[in-house]
């Protein structure tokens, strides 16, 4: 993955926090909108701290898997020691070690039990978070309710630093976000850092397998040329319908679904079945794939919306955006939101039929390129047989 920029890149708010904030006695809650660099000031607040002790006994405490999969990339991309323990909470919970300072993000998505565990084993604790952007209502362990925002700090007794740039999100994803989640005051960031604009694509495609074959074209391309893809669906069964389609238009065989012990879908043979039909795809969460796997084979990476939370990609396909797609039963908005701003380049977003609600929310209201699918697809046939990147 290629979401940890040289320290050089920092904003303003972030070099304050290195040169000074960190220094200060007490615990420190980082807040920012989407974007705004949390994780990577976790990272490079470590690192700082690794400069003037290299024996620090430390650890980061993260959601999910993907996260310890993503740290421990960033981490390793600029030289961290890897004796460092990355951890979802679940792990940690079970364990008693004591720590001079624990790192810990996507902190508005844990349970009141976990902060003040956290607080209670460590010296200093450094959260980061972002309360718009709570997507779980529980533990799925002990259904113990996620800590309200307005508690996180006191419960720590952290002292708030505000992220006020925002990097990785482009101008229309941003007024598409200020539609969906107008009391977020998105607009109310400093946008100085945000790359050049590159408008919101909506593809219409006449079926589901119209549009799986627009965006497998669309995302080898991408990763042909070293960019990070990810294809993003809000569900098991949306992603094993995925996968039974791409099959259908690669001409490969189909995938039969198998479970693990736990009766869950066993990702890992999911990924093998992929392998062994020579498709550039790997699924990645709940502990199976891997960002630096994927980046190294120039795979377009298969997720689902929750697994994505924290992270980022060059280029993000959102299929089966029709008024059928179950997305979640709770803060369906929320989610949504959270799986449309993990894009630094490009945003697609495909449908047939009816569009979701969702996306006729800011479809009128900031800027959108709209394609259909086939005559799209006719016209790259038309062209030269050599790939090419029209974005």
């Amino acid at each position: 993955m290629s979401w940890m920029p040289t320290e050089i890149k920092l904003d303003p708010d972030q070099r304050d926090f290195i040169n000074n904030q960190i220094n200060k006695q007490g615990n420190i809650w980082i807040q920012g909108f989407a974007g705004s660099g949390k994780s990577i000031l976790l990272v490079y607040a470590l690192s700082e701290k690794l400069k003037k002790n290299p024996n620090l006994n430390a650890c980061f405490v993260v959601y999910t898997r993907s996260l310890v999969d993503m740290f421990k990339t960033g981490m390793k991309k600029i030289g961290l020691p890897d004796r460092i323990p990355v951890m979802t909470y679940f792990e940690f919970k079970r364990g008693t070690n004591q720590y001079e300072y624990i790192f810990c993000d996507e902190v508005q998505d844990l349970p009141p039990s976990i902060l003040q565990n956290m607080k209670s084993r460590c010296n200093n604790l450094i959260v980061a978070g972002d309360s718009n952007q709570s997507i779980f209502d529980e533990d799925p362990d002990t259904k113990e309710l996620v800590v309200e925002s307005s508690q996180i700090g006191i419960l720590i007794n952290a002292k708030p630093f505000i992220l006020n740039y925002i990097h990785r999100l482009t101008r229309s994803i941003i007024s598409a976000v200020a539609c969906l989640m107008p009391n977020m005051d998105i607009f109310g960031a400093k946008n100085d850092y945000t790359p050049v604009d590159v408008w919101i694509r909506l593809c219409k495609g006449y079926d589901r397998e119209d549009e799986v074959r627009f965006i497998w074209q669309k995302a080898k391309e991408a990763s042909s040329i070293n960019d990070t893809s990810v294809i993003l669906l809000p569900t098991y069964k949306a992603i094993n319908e995925f996968v039974n389609l791409l099959s259908k238009v690669t001409n490969t065989n189909v995938w039969s679904v198998t479970q693990t012990k736990y009766n869950k879908p066993n990702w890992g043979d999911l990924n093998n079945h992929f392998k062994k039909n020579n498709l550039k795809i790997e699924f990645v969460g709940s502990g199976y794939g891997s960002f630096q796997n994927a980046e190294t084979n120039h795979n377009v990476i298969l997720m689902t919306y929750h697994s994505a939370k924290g992270l980022d990609f060059d280029h993000v396909f959102l299929p089966f955006l029709s008024t059928d797609l179950f997305i979640s039963k709770s803060k369906e908005i929320t989610l949504f939101m959270v799986a449309m701003t993990r894009s630094r380049k490009n945003l697609f977003i495909t449908y047939s039929g009816v569009l979701n609600y969702l996306v006729e929310k800011f479809r009128n209201n900031t800027s959108i390129t709209e394609i259909d699918i086939n005559s799209e697809i006719n016209q790259k046939n038309n062209k030269s047989s050599e790939p090419s990147i029209d974005w």
